[in-house]
C-alpha cells in the first residue's frame, strides 16, 4: 500500500514543478491558422511518372481586407528538370494578369512553414471570379490536377 501512494504522489510533485508544456511553443496567428486551413498541395505528374510537387494557397480566404480586389494565389513549387523553364498557372482555364517570382524567405513563408531553396515561389494576380475557382500549374509536360478552392464571403 505504501508503493501505491508513492507513486501516486510523486507525480503530482514533480507535475507541479513544470511550468511550460511542450504545447507552449506552438504559438500561431489567426492569418497563419487560416492559411494552414487553405493551402492545398498537389503532385506534378506526366504520363508515367511523379515530377514534383505544387503547394497552392488562396490568399483571399486568409487576409480579405488586403487581397480583395483581384484573385491572388501564393504557389510553392517544384519540378524535375524544370531549368529555365517557366509554368504556366491557370484560374478557370485563363492566365493570370500578374506573376511575381518570389524568393524562398519571403513575407508568406511563415504562412505556408515552406522555405526550401530548391523550390519556386510565386505571388499571382488573377481576374476577380464569381464562381468556383478551379487552379491548375503546368510545367515541363507535368500537370497538378486541378485545385478547387471555394471563395469564402
Amino acid at each position: 500500500m505504501k508503493i501505491y501512494s508513492i507513486f501516486l504522489i510523486l507525480p503530482i510533485l514533480f507535475g507541479g514543478c513544470a511550468h511550460k508544456s511542450a504545447f507552449d511553443a506552438f504559438h500561431i496567428t489567426t492569418k497563419e491558422q487560416l492559411a494552414q486551413e487553405q493551402i492545398l498541395t498537389a503532385k506534378m505528374h506526366n504520363d508515367k511518372n511523379i515530377t514534383g510537387l505544387a503547394a497552392v494557397l488562396y490568399l483571399n480566404n486568409v487576409d480579405k481586407k488586403q487581397f480583395n480586389e483581384y484573385e491572388y494565389f501564393y504557389v510553392s513549387l517544384f519540378v524535375q528538370n524544370a531549368e529555365g523553364k517557366s509554368p504556366q498557372f491557370l484560374l478557370n482555364s485563363k492566365a493570370p494578369l500578374q506573376i511575381e517570382k518570389l524568393s524562398n524567405k519571403n513575407r508568406f513563408t511563415k504562412l505556408t512553414a515552406l522555405n526550401a531553396a530548391w523550390m519556386d515561389y510565386y505571388l499571382l494576380t488573377f481576374q476577380k471570379e464569381k464562381r468556383e475557382l478551379k487552379f491548375e500549374v503546368k510545367e515541363n509536360g507535368s500537370t497538378s490536377g486541378v485545385l478547387h478552392f471555394k471563395q469564402e464571403q
